[in-house]
């Protein structure tokens, strides 16, 4: 019926709520797993600098190392039914639209994401710091701010307007990235993803090295030399270039699920 075309916020939720109830289990023994190891990954990480020396800047370190690879690694294994085809037929029986489906995935391997794990790991961050200064008074910075984190990068007025647009939007780049390769790939799609980063990049640097010689230019560090008088224009005009990748990458990966259904 023409009407299974069209979105459905009632279909919507009831595929989450299936979802939520299938995978509850999993989801609970992920997420207090998760707490309990950065608990102790946090107190051996303090241990090994006598605890006075930690901060917030440790604090906000742990979590960038943590919550990017982890980022890549969940939207790279996105649409796990099309792992195999016994899944995969049963995914798209599914009594849901293509665009349902897809939000789906869009929402929960990187909307959610980004929602859950930074108040995630401040609670465990705030609560594991209050308990080891209880028994170790040394661990004197044992409160974590991401407000803080946020006036240090910010303070020198060189985190802000289109720098702060292009990291963003390169971070997400990365997901999006992997989030369209695990639509694409239906076996290993992560590692799948990281051969095609890996041909990608030595193609663009034995062009950008042929280009130089040929142009006599001795390599292309500064990109004003082209078309830019001024780094924030440069910087405005690659935040614009990422964000159009980005968009191309979201498409692909709605194709694909659209290629799949046929």
């Amino acid at each position: 019926m023409q009407t299974n075309n069209l979105f459905s916020s009632e279909r919507f939720l009831a595929l989450c709520k299936q979802s939520l109830i299938i995978n509850k289990r999993v989801i609970g023994i992920t997420l207090g797993g998760s707490s309990i190891l950065l608990f102790f990954l946090l107190y051996f990480l303090q241990a090994s600098q006598q605890f006075s020396d930690w901060n917030n800047v440790d604090y906000s370190g742990v979590f960038a190392y943590l919550f990017f690879p982890l980022g890549i690694l969940f939207s790279g294994l996105a649409f796990p039914a099309f792992r195999t085809k016994e899944k995969s037929m049963a995914y798209l029986m599914l009594p849901a639209t293509r665009t349902e489906k897809y939000l789906f995935e869009f929402v929960t391997r990187i909307l959610l994401f980004i929602l859950i794990i930074p108040p995630m790991y401040w609670v465990v961050a705030n609560l594991e710091g209050i308990i080891v200064n209880s028994f170790v008074p040394e661990l004197v910075h044992y409160r974590f701010s991401f407000g803080e984190v946020w006036l240090k990068l910010t303070s020198h007025g060189h985190f802000g307007g289109w720098t702060l647009f292009a990291v963003v939007q390169g971070w997400l780049f990365s997901l999006f990235l992997f989030f369209a390769g695990a639509s694409n790939f239906s076996k290993m799609p992560f590692r799948k993803t990281w051969f095609s980063i890996g041909v990608l990049l030595f193609g663009y640097t034995m062009f950008t090295i042929f280009l130089g010689k040929a142009l006599n230019l001795h390599g292309i560090s500064n990109i004003r030399l082209f078309f830019f008088k001024t780094d924030n224009a440069a910087i405005a005009a690659l935040s614009m270039l990422i964000t159009l990748v980005n968009v191309c990458l979201l498409t692909i990966a709605w194709f694909r699920l659209k290629e799949k259904e046929a």
